[in-house]
């Protein structure tokens, strides 16, 4: 039995965890750094709010009208891609070049559905926000 577990796919995983046990740690340091770089560089949203004073700033935030974690949940799908694709890159050298490169084809995809999923409740948070201050500015107009 133990023979039959160790063709295929448990001994490229071997070989290629064998291949990134020393760079593992560097390769992930360099993709958060490179993620956040990208995130700072591309990502951010051209038409934030504008805050007068830094107490409104702290409101919103001590109110979690200001989520920090979509930010966050952007700089780690940044960074797991980045992973992922050298990963997939090691294995395809290291182990069977077709099942590196659709393993890291299924990954990217699978990760870029659990952000999805992720982003679509930080979308319909940051909707409602929005909503919320047309309404409070409409309710202030009528006045």
């Amino acid at each position: 039995m133990e023979g039959i577990l160790r063709l295929g796919f448990f001994t490229m995983a071997e070989k290629i965890t064998a291949a990134l046990k020393g760079p593992f740690p560097f390769i992930v340091t360099g993709a958060v750094i490179a993620a956040i770089w990208i995130y700072f560089l591309f990502l951010i949203p051209r038409k934030a709010r504008r805050y007068d004073s830094f107490t409104e700033y702290l409101n919103d935030v001590l109110n979690f009208k200001v989520m920090l974690t979509g930010v966050v949940a952007k700089i780690l799908y940044i960074a797991f891609t980045i992973v992922v694709f050298i990963v997939g890159v090691v294995a395809m050298f290291v182990a069977n070049f077709f099942v590196g490169l659709i393993g890291m084809l299924i990954l990217e995809l699978i990760l870029r559905i659990f952000f999805e999923l992720i982003m679509v409740f930080f979308s319909i948070q940051e909707n409602l926000v929005i909503f919320n201050d047309r309404i409070d500015g409409r309710i202030k107009d009528d006045e």
